[in-house]
């Protein structure tokens, strides 16, 4: 490993360690919050860059409101989770809808695999929650993921210092 890849991998570690940490201390220690979703998603949307970083974040929330969306559809029409045929057709034929919704609909096709992850979160994991509360709060927790490791790559990057000078010149 060269010397550039090596700043490279500890730049990423340390913003992905920093998002990771304030996630979980944020929503576990302070609000009591289950973290997993904002850690996921935190993750999972930080780059190289800010805009790319801030391009999956998008893609990240987006895909996870539209399949939360579908999934409180497909819940209504599932009368006992995804168990029998007529659970199992629906979540199946949901798949569909939510890949051509992304892709088409919504123009974007990388939002489709989280949508379709957070609709079988909703439809097959349920175990008596209540899915439109459920639902709600894995789409928020998401945000506050992404927002954190947005805010983390901005600050770790630098980024924060171009932004500063480029307005003190103003």
């Amino acid at each position: 490993m060269n010397n550039k890849e090596y700043k490279e991998t500890l730049s990423k570690s340390l913003k992905i360690s920093t998002s990771v940490f304030t996630c979980v201390f944020l929503l576990k220690v302070i609000f009591d919050v289950n973290p997993f979703y904002a850690a996921i998603a935190a993750v999972s949307c930080l780059q190289g860059t800010i805009k790319d970083s801030f391009k999956v974040g998008v893609e990240r929330v987006i895909g996870t409101i539209f399949g939360g969306f579908i999934g409180l559809l497909a819940i209504y029409f599932i009368t006992t989770e995804s168990t029998g045929f007529k659970g199992s057709f629906i979540i199946a034929l949901s798949m569909v809808i939510i890949i051509f919704g992304c892709s088409y609909l919504l123009k974007k096709p990388s939002s489709s695999n989280i949508a379709c992850i957070v609709f079988l979160g909703i439809t097959t994991n349920m175990e008596g929650r209540d899915p439109y509360f459920w639902a709600g709060k894995r789409i928020l927790t998401t945000i506050i993921g992404v927002i954190i490791a947005l805010i983390c790559n901005w600050l770790l990057s630098g980024e924060y210092k171009r932004f500063i000078k480029k307005n003190k010149s103003k």
